[in-house]
């Protein structure tokens, strides 16, 4: 893979101007997502454009708003879109979302969102690095309570979130009224600890669906079945190893 581009089954991500780089992260929020019967999907930071570009591949018949802060991303994220097969079902949004929300009138079906999880700590001195990984500009309980009033009565929200904050974020979302129904729990090998957990968020109240997922086999050479069967529709084989 070169650092300026990467390849997927049915889209090329460009990637030289934005400071966060396609990451399992991204891919795994994209492919874990339900997208039956989805009319109007928002993808919240959307930086290269690629959990946007995954949504109009799964769900043919959205429409998709992508909403970008930063300068760089939102460009790098228009030109991708434009590029794509997709380009007439994905606007490309550039501006502040808890300042945008508040006045879209917006209702989505699915809001997704690879957020800038990590508290600020000042260490990173590139600005647009330190808005795509610290959560300065977004913090967790503003994007839980605000993506909750833009979502449909029977929405989700999907967002994955360190597990160091998954029981800061259970308690956001209680109260913005919200409910855990699906866990995904990912772990980078069998034998090591929590390192992310994806959420789906919705109104309604559900037994919640708890699954684990493990990112590498043993020797850490290459990607597990497990995730090479939940990623296939997107990546090239010759994509699919470790990293």
């Amino acid at each position: 893979m070169s650092n300026d581009w990467f390849q997927f089954k049915q889209f090329l991500i460009r990637q030289d101007h934005t400071a966060m780089k396609v990451g399992t992260d991204g891919v795994l929020l994209g492919a874990w997502a339900v997208y039956g019967g989805v009319r109007r999907v928002l993808d919240i930071g959307t930086g290269t454009g690629l959990i946007a570009l995954m949504t109009a591949q799964r769900a043919p018949h959205a429409r998709i708003d992508a909403i970008e802060l930063d300068q760089d991303a939102f460009l790098q994220a228009a030109e991708n879109v434009a590029r794509s097969p997709w380009s007439d079902r994905i606007r490309v949004i550039h501006d502040d979302f808890l300042s945008w929300s508040r006045n879209s009138g917006e209702r989505y079906d699915l809001i997704l969102c690879n957020p800038p999880y990590f508290k600020s700590s000042g260490r990173i001195t590139d600005r647009s690095r330190q808005r795509a990984r610290q959560d300065d500009t977004l913090p967790l309980n503003r994007l839980i309570r605000q993506s909750a009033g833009l979502l449909t009565a029977t929405g989700t929200v999907y967002l994955i979130i360190p597990h160091s904050r998954f029981h800061e974020a259970v308690e956001i979302t209680a109260r913005a009224d919200l409910n855990i129904t699906r866990i995904l729990k990912v772990k980078g090998t069998q034998s090591s600890q929590v390192k992310r957990v994806l959420v789906a968020l919705e109104k309604k109240f559900s037994p919640v669906e708890e699954n684990e997922l493990v990112l590498h086999d043993v020797d850490q050479s290459r990607f597990s079945d497990a995730y090479r069967q939940l990623t296939m529709d997107f990546y090239l084989d010759t994509d699919v190893k470790g990293r």
